[in-house]
């Protein structure tokens, strides 16, 4: 029968963690978090089930979880204590000649499956699992896969937020047509960010091949500070020296931008332009732009200053809504959308 036991970490709220599939594709178990709680769907031949239970389990601290298959219901627990047990006539994958064989997939689904689920559901899942032990034979098979894969490894100590390993960039696509105002278009970003470089492009909107807007972190002359810039096409328009930025603090950064000002701010400092630059950004928010954190698409040389992606921590808001990486049009797989690599003092 099936079963499976792990330790499990996240601060992520909703995602696959893991699903199981007969060799046939006629049979199937999904093991999923939804709310930040334990979410079991299955298929089997005499039907189809969802159910959720327990309490939430995305607070960031190691669980213990397991599912056994039993002979007329499945079980799963948390921490060795059972939250739920769904009953199931048959059993979930049949055997072959004696055996039980499964394909097993982790932290997300194969391509074709989406549509076939009971309850539809975003299967990107930032966690953390470990002490595996599937099917009974330990964490043959997961150690192997994983142990090739640096960026699959667990991070030893995490806190809330996003990571950025400076090897790529989320894409998103973002209305920001004002409908409260009078003015036709309004960039409001707010971020906390804890760089581990001293250079890289946090924020983007580009449209066709030119950048009309990005906001970056670059090297400052001075030993102990560096400077946040704005630019628009290859100018810069505003910019602010922070103190050294590469530490365990965090630091607030704001940009607010309309067709007549742009306000940027860092911290407590602020630096206001009217630059006649923005008749640029205007031209390109009237017809499309494209939204990117942490770095730029190929774009031709000399579109803009920087280009190097962004490395280390980062929170973005855009017109007062948190963004989750998890519903990025498309994001780099080392990207970490939940966790954030505690420094330890």
């Amino acid at each position: 029968r099936f079963t499976a036991e792990f330790d499990f970490r996240t601060y992520d709220a909703e995602g696959v963690i893991l699903y199981a599939e007969s060799l046939d594709n006629t049979a199937w178990i999904l093991l999923a978090l939804r709310d930040g709680k334990i979410e079991i769907q299955f298929k089997n031949e005499f039907g189809t089930k969802v159910t959720s239970g327990g309490k939430a389990i995305n607070d960031g601290l190691w669980h213990i979880i397991s599912v056994e298959e039993l002979e007329h219901s499945i079980s799963v627990k948390i921490a060795k204590e059972a939250v739920m047990s769904i009953n199931s006539p048959g059993t979930l994958f049949k055997q072959s000649q004696g055996f039980l064989e499964t394909k097993v997939y982790i932290a997300g689904l194969p391509h074709k499956v989406g549509n076939t689920l009971v309850k539809q559901i975003n299967p990107r899942l930032d966690g953390c699992i470990r002490a595996w032990n599937l099917m009974n034979q330990g964490h043959s098979g997961v150690k192997e896969v994983i142990q090739e894969k640096q960026s699959k490894h667990c991070l030893v100590a995490v806190g809330r937020g996003s990571f950025y390993p400076g090897t790529g960039m989320a894409q998103f696509q973002i209305n920001y047509n004002n409908l409260d105002s009078a003015e036709d278009w309004l960039i409001n970003v707010t971020m906390t960010i804890r760089p581990s470089t001293d250079t890289g492009v946090m924020f983007a909107l580009v449209s066709n091949e030119t950048v009309p807007l990005a906001l970056s972190i670059v090297d400052s002359n001075s030993s102990d500070s560096q400077r946040i810039i704005v630019t628009i096409g290859s100018i810069t328009v505003a910019h602010l020296e922070s103190k050294k930025l590469c530490t365990p603090r965090k630091v607030l950064v704001g940009l607010v931008v309309t067709k007549q000002q742009l306000e940027l701010s860092v911290d407590s400092h602020t630096d206001r332009s009217n630059s006649e630059q923005l008749s640029i950004l205007h031209q390109a928010m009237m017809a499309n732009v494209v939204t990117y954190l942490g770095g730029l698409p190929d774009v031709p040389l000399g579109a803009t200053l920087v280009t190097a992606f962004y490395n280390g921590c980062m929170d973005v808001k855009v017109n007062n809504r948190q963004l989750d990486l998890d519903e990025a049009i498309s994001k780099h797989n080392d990207i970490r959308s939940h966790s954030c690599p505690l420094i330890m003092q």
